[in-house]
């Protein structure tokens, strides 16, 4: 069965000086229901891309087709009905004085009945784990407590597709595995389709597909294991890989072929190995 596409994207040209290109005519499509990875180097052109997906930076050439609808200055407030973004810093989100009031400003802006608000409210904020904290501050909370909050009002919008930009590159490790444990289960449970720009590396391994971009231009687009089984061409472009990728590509040195993208499994698969040698 043929999926239908949530993101187009063809040939998309953007400059902020005029003069050099930030994205330099890039193309590629994302699947719906799809989690998808974007990296690269600083510079590359992620963040830039992110803010064209959603509407915040005006094309210089190019299309973006989201759901099917093309993007312009027409109907971007229709498209971001589709489409929402999580950004970096969870402390530059906030609008409300509580967690609650935070959660309600874009349903208020959309003109939610206030009837129907709590419900929504609490459905958002359970999903999340802070349906216990709705009237907290957000001054408050940790790291990655703020940037629950942040997805819960992303959430209560109810898009289809959700980028993160960076959305976990400010917190510390237990924030960074709190929120990319939630993005995973918005992907499965949900089906939402994710795009998260991201540095890390290690959470390229949770999506679908990566899409990697060097001096602003697509250099890579495939699924993580296919990208993976190339070290030396992402090292190339002054990008690492993941740990366990490392591991993998060790034992291979020593013509052991571990087929495991987990470490348990890694573990299994070279008992075997030991065992039958």
């Amino acid at each position: 069965m043929t999926m239908k596409n949530a993101i187009e994207v063809k040939d998309i040209v953007y400059s902020y000086d005029g003069k050099k290109n930030a994205v330099d005519g890039i193309s590629f499509s994302i699947e719906q229901g799809k989690y998808t990875t974007v990296i690269g180097h600083n510079g590359s052109g992620k963040s830039t891309v992110a803010k064209l997906l959603a509407g915040l930076l005006e094309l210089k050439s190019g299309d973006i087709y989201v759901d099917g609808m093309h993007l312009d200055k027409d109907n971007v407030h229709k498209v971001r009905e589709k489409l929402d973004i999580v950004f970096q810093n969870p402390d530059n989100q906030f609008i409300g004085s509580t967690v609650e009031d935070d959660i309600a400003f874009g349903l208020e802006n959309h003109l939610v009945p206030t009837e129907d608000m709590e419900a929504i409210i609490k459905e958002y904020a359970d999903k999340v784990g802070l349906g216990e904290f709705l009237t907290k501050e957000p001054q408050n909370l940790s790291g990655g407590q703020k940037q629950r909050v942040a997805i819960a009002g992303v959430l209560a919008m109810q898009p289809d597709i959700i980028i993160f930009d960076e959305a976990t590159s400010m917190l510390d490790p237990r924030g960074k595995k709190e929120i990319k444990r939630l993005m995973a289960e918005l992907n499965e449970d949900e089906r939402f389709t994710i795009i998260s720009i991201t540095h890390d590396i290690e959470e390229v391994l949770q999506s679908d597909d990566c899409i990697v971009l060097n001096k602003g231009k697509l250099y890579r687009h495939d699924t993580p294991e296919k990208i993976f089984s190339d070290p030396d061409s992402l090292r190339k472009i002054g990008l690492d890989i993941p740990f366990l990728s490392q591991i993998k590509e060790g034992f291979g040195k020593r013509k052991i072929k571990l087929k495991s993208n987990d470490m348990k499994g890694m573990v299994e698969e070279l008992c075997r190995y030991r065992s039958a040698h």
